[in-house]
């Protein structure tokens, strides 16, 4: 876990909510200097309060779902902005009050006594590249529900449509519709073949516009992850924009901790009791190379073999993390120094690992 070593004179806690903000301003010795509440999440109001402070200055919030905002202000007003890890921030419910006011006060004495798990503070010009691939990905999971659906309805009913493609719809869609003879479902069906129908419209726009704007930004790094057997253009799209600047993880083992690729263990007397922390890192990235690994195992002949040889020891999902962890050390080191996709120098570590 790391912590944010504060360096300015004063530090100020922020409890932050979606309609107001408590603050607490403290110096280094931990003096309180203001408290107080800040309706409506005035930043202006804010920056009145602690004007007599904020030439030497940090700010600190917790991770919660609406700190963009708060971190974008700072950076234009010149504020110092540390994001808390939500997870690791578990001092803050030691004392038995515990409300806004007394929130805002331990986030501040926690980063004035360097305490602070902090987060990464995601770059405010990626972000909505990020938002769109994350709402295609939602997207592309809606469809794929009501394509279940559709197909369940059809076996309810005990009926079979004949092998359509699914590209394009229209000739599917009418073969649905018209295996139904209830007018009922009849337009039930509809409804739902034309949301399929609309949600491929908007997926093929939104990878359109993610595509061109990743092109035009990180090309480099799009194409080094396009390299890597398995990884298609929405899984190199993900993997690039979750991870943001490889730089900000010093070793291949912060970025596979980061994808969950890794688990953490629980030790006592020199004895591993247990394992912990799956869910901590990114769930993204941990699909994205879930997907990679099983793609390349059906596409790729020398990484089929690999798996086929690792599942003579492990189970079928063992074997896969193992492909999974390894892929992610490429990544690292590919995106670290612009190289392609080498299979006979993975072939030659994944043997070193067995």
């Amino acid at each position: 876990m790391r912590v944010y070593q504060s360096k300015t004179e004063f530090n100020c806690g922020i409890d932050l909510h979606s309609k107001c903000m408590y603050a607490c301003v403290v110096d280094r010795d931990g003096n309180i200097k203001e408290w107080f509440n800040v309706r409506g999440n005035d930043f202006e109001y804010f920056l009145k309060r602690v004007a007599a402070y904020r030439h030497d200055m940090t700010l600190c919030c917790e991770c919660t779902f609406n700190w963009y905002w708060l971190a974008d202000a700072c950076e234009d007003a010149g504020i110092e902005f540390v994001l808390a890890h939500a997870l690791y921030l578990r001092s803050i419910h030691m004392d038995k009050n515990k409300n806004d006011r007394e929130d805002a006060r331990k986030i501040a004495d926690l980063l004035r006594t360097n305490m602070i798990p902090y987060s990464y503070v995601y770059p405010r010009e990626m972000r909505p590249l990020r938002t769109l691939l994350r709402t295609r990905m939602n997207y592309v999971w809606m469809r794929a529900e009501l394509l279940a659906k559709e197909t369940c309805r059809l076996m309810v009913e005990g009926k079979q449509i004949k092998k359509t493609p699914q590209r394009p719809r229209e000739p599917w869609k009418q073969a649905v519709i018209e295996a139904h003879d209830n007018p009922h479902l009849k337009a039930l069906v509809e409804t739902d073949c034309t949301l399929i129908c609309e949600f491929d419209r908007q997926i093929d726009r939104l990878e359109r516009t993610i595509t061109a704007e990743s092109k035009r930004q990180r090309w480099r790094d799009l194409h080094v992850l396009l390299s890597i057997p398995g990884i298609g253009k929405v899984l190199a799209l993900t993997i690039l924009y979750e991870v943001g600047e490889i730089s900000r993880f010093p070793r291949h083992q912060e970025f596979c901790s980061y994808a969950r690729l890794v688990k953490g263990t629980v030790a006592s007397a020199g004895k591993i009791k247990g394992a912990r922390g799956a869910k901590m890192g990114n769930g993204y990235l941990k699909w994205a190379m879930k997907e990679a690994v099983q793609v390349a195992k059906r596409s790729h002949p020398d990484i089929k073999a690999m798996a086929q040889r690792l599942e003579r020891k492990h189970s079928p999902q063992e074997a896969s993390a193992i492909i999974a962890h390894r892929l992610g050390r490429c990544i690292y080191y590919m995106l670290s120094n612009g190289l392609s996709f080498s299979m006979e120098l993975f072939k030659q570590r994944m043997k070193e690992a067995a």
